[in-house]
């Protein structure tokens, strides 16, 4: 029998609340660019959004995000 190196499940908020772990890491990495956003800030502003949203969000506050992080 064949065993897989890997398995990717598209859990959609039904085993896992993804919109959360998604929001944490969001926080995380904002942070690590000197932007403060709390994880329930991120669901406030953020949930069921696009990450373009993120980025038109902080730039129109004035804060650029670095171009390294935009999706591809």
């Amino acid at each position: 029998m064949i065993r897989p190196d890997l398995i990717i499940f598209d859990c959609d908020g039904v085993l896992v609340d993804s919109e959360v772990l998604s929001c944490r890491c969001l926080s995380e990495t904002l942070a690590a660019y000197g932007i403060d956003l709390g994880v329930d800030q991120a669901l406030d502003l953020f949930l069921g959004r696009s990450v373009t949203a993120v980025f038109q969000h902080y730039e129109e506050l004035g804060r650029a995000i670095p171009s390294s992080l935009r999706p591809s």
